[in-house]
């Protein structure tokens, strides 16, 4: 069993692994950034750091409800991303049995750990460290 950050991007939820988020972030402060990659928002500091902040609907290609929303702020190493979602939800406790594989079309990518049912319906679990590669790779320019 693990524990998990739910939130909810669009119309649909996902789960982050709680010991890989940093903190959330409700309603960040994000300064515009010129020339910024397609699908980043632009930054905000974070801890004395200058962290670059990614749209979730961009990196989850799912619509985004709102204009708003939290900063989940993830570190890999010594680098820091944040993705902003609509909300973050709740801590949810998942075991790891309860992982089913994600549906063709929606985890083919290596993106999504599986997904959980629960009486909410269905939840995407992410693999955080290939979000956060993909994003720290899209603002380099050596990625996608």
């Amino acid at each position: 069993m693990s524990a998990h950050l739910m939130a909810l991007v669009g119309d649909e939820r996902f789960a982050f692994a709680l010991g890989q988020v940093v903190e959330a972030v409700d309603d960040p402060t994000v300064h515009d950034t010129p020339l910024r990659p397609d699908g980043m928002l632009g930054t905000l500091r974070h801890r004395g750091q200058t962290v670059p902040v990614w749209d979730a609907g961009r990196a989850l290609g799912i619509p985004r409800a709102r204009r708003e929303g939290t900063a989940l702020v993830f570190r890999d190493g010594t680098h820091s991303v944040a993705l902003l979602v609509d909300d973050a939800m709740d801590i949810v406790e998942i075991p790891d049995d309860a992982v089913r594989e994600a549906p063709a079309l929606s985890g083919g990518d290596g993106l999504l750990a599986g997904v959980v049912r629960d009486p909410g319906g269905v939840m995407s679990v992410v693999r955080v460290d290939v979000l956060v590669s993909r994003l720290m790779s899209r603002g380099t320019g050596r990625g996608e």
